[in-house]
This record gives C-alpha cells, structure tokens and sequence, in this order.
C-alpha cells in the first residue's frame, strides 16, 4: 500500500487542484488568472504549467509571476482554442488543475552586472513579466534596463496598468502597435524599428525574447548584428506540446524536445541544432 501511495504522489502526469481567486480581463481575447495552489510550488522564470479543466483537456502556459507566494500562480491567457475557450468560461472560485512546472527557466543569473533588453511581442509579454519582477527584485545588480513591446493595436497590450510602474523602477517600456487607435501617440511599426530608442552596449549585453516566431527570428538576427554575443541572445520557442515531458514526441526537433530541452533557448543553441 505505501508503494502504491507513493507512485501515485510522484505521478508526473497527475495534476494539481488550484481555485481561481480572481480574473481581470486584459485585453478582448486575454485574462489574467490569480490561482491558489492546494500545494505550495516553485518555479522559475519562463517555465510553463499544464493548464487543465476536466473533460476538455489540457495546454501549456508560461507563468507570469515569481513564487514569492508559493501558494500563489499567476497566469495570462489567451482564448484561441477548445481548451482555452473553457477556461474563459469559468468564474472566481472555480477550480482550475494544473501539473508542472515543466521546461527550463531563462537564465536571469546572466543579467547582473548586464544591461538588459526585454524583446515581446503580444501575448509574449506574459512570460516576460516575470522576468521584468525579477530584474525589480535584483534591481541593484542590474544596468540599464529596456523593454521593447508591440502588439497590433493598442488595445492588444498587455499590463497596460502596469506600465508606470515599471518606469518608476527605472525600466525603459518603448511601445509600438502595427495599428493605432485613437489617441495612440506612441510608435508604429514592427518592435525591430525600435533599436534607436535605446542607450545600450549590445556586446555586453543580454536579451530576453518572447513573441511570434517572426520577431523571434528578426529581433535575434539584429541582436547578432549588433555584436550581442550568441549566448547572450536569450528566447522562448513554441511548439505542439501535449505531454510536457518529453514522452509523447509532439515537440521534438531537431535532437531537442522543446518541453523538456527548451522552451527557453539561446541563440547559439537555435543555430547549432537548427531549431527554427
């Protein structure tokens, strides 16, 4: 019986129950999700959890906070398919399951003594914003911080209340949109347009992309350019994945599991085993 009891507690793919304690919606198509936790958790920046709700199924999400509550989970997501549809569907106090954490964090060690670069695009930026609490945290140990984030519109941004902030803890938000609405000020055009609006040793520098696979791509390519050495180049891949674990196969590329192997990749990694 006790064997019994404990292949069961260590079952990776028995999940979690979390209640949900709030929702505040963010944009049209995404939310903000405050989870407590049955149990205590720890996780690290640009890890992901096996989101479930029972009879429709599962998805990967990247958390957005740091475990300063390990009770406490902090997801934004996005309503795009089956899965996600059913989540938005549920309220405060619903129970929300969840298995993880899974994949590697971003490397924030890299950071000190680093000017830093923050690259997002969209929803992207969910991943991000936990980087962005860590670097407040360890304000001190880091230079010069700059986040360039677009969306296509301006009502697309995420965090959009959260922004002041951020400049009050000395980090440079730069904003751009494809498309403007009224009243918009700021930048158009693609994040990549954006490079001048910073102060920045690139050699010495350090990124942290999330976004499309097209920014991914174009904003690393300009970063290499600029003399940002390959494994200062830091980014998150996305893929099909289904088990989290590197068991059923969905995500595997090029030698390389993006669930257990990944999602968090640098560029020098990305070259060498041709993962995009």
């Amino acid at each position: 019986m006790k064997r019994r009891s404990s292949n069961r507690k260590n079952n990776i793919y028995l999940p979690i129950k979390g209640r949900i304690e709030s929702i505040v919606p963010l944009t049209e198509d995404v939310n903000f999700y405050r989870i407590r936790s049955e149990k205590p958790l720890s996780y690290g920046v640009g890890q992901f959890f096996m989101v479930s709700v029972w009879g429709y199924g599962e998805v990967p999400i990247s958390v957005c906070s740091l475990p300063e509550k390990p009770e406490i989970l902090e997801l934004s997501i996005r309503k795009v398919g089956f899965v996600t549809n059913a989540i938005h569907r549920l309220k405060e106090g619903d129970e929300l399951w969840f298995r993880g954490p899974y994949g590697r964090a971003f490397p924030m060690e890299l950071s000190i003594n680093r000017d830093v670069i923050l690259i997002a695009g969209g929803i992207g930026l969910a991943p991000l914003r936990a980087a962005i609490h860590w670097l407040i945290k360890h304000r001190k140990k880091v230079r010069h911080i700059s986040l360039l984030y677009g969306a296509k519109t301006p009502s697309q941004l995420l965090y959009r209340e959260e922004f002041t902030q951020w400049e009050k803890e000395g980090i440079k938000v730069v904003l751009t949109v494809d498309s403007p609405e009224d009243g918009w000020t700021a930048n158009i055009g693609v994040v990549t347009t954006l490079w001048h609006h910073i102060d920045v040793d690139f050699k010495r520098a350090v990124a942290y992309i999330c976004g499309p696979p097209v920014m991914i791509n174009a904003s690393m390519l300009d970063l290499y350019r600029f003399g940002m050495p390959l494994s200062n180049i830091i980014t998150t891949l996305e893929a099909h994945m289904k088990c989290g674990v590197g068991k059923c196969g969905h995500c595997y590329a090029s030698e390389k599991y993006i669930c257990t192997d990944g999602p968090v990749f640098s560029y020098e990694e990305i070259k060498r085993y041709r993962l995009l």
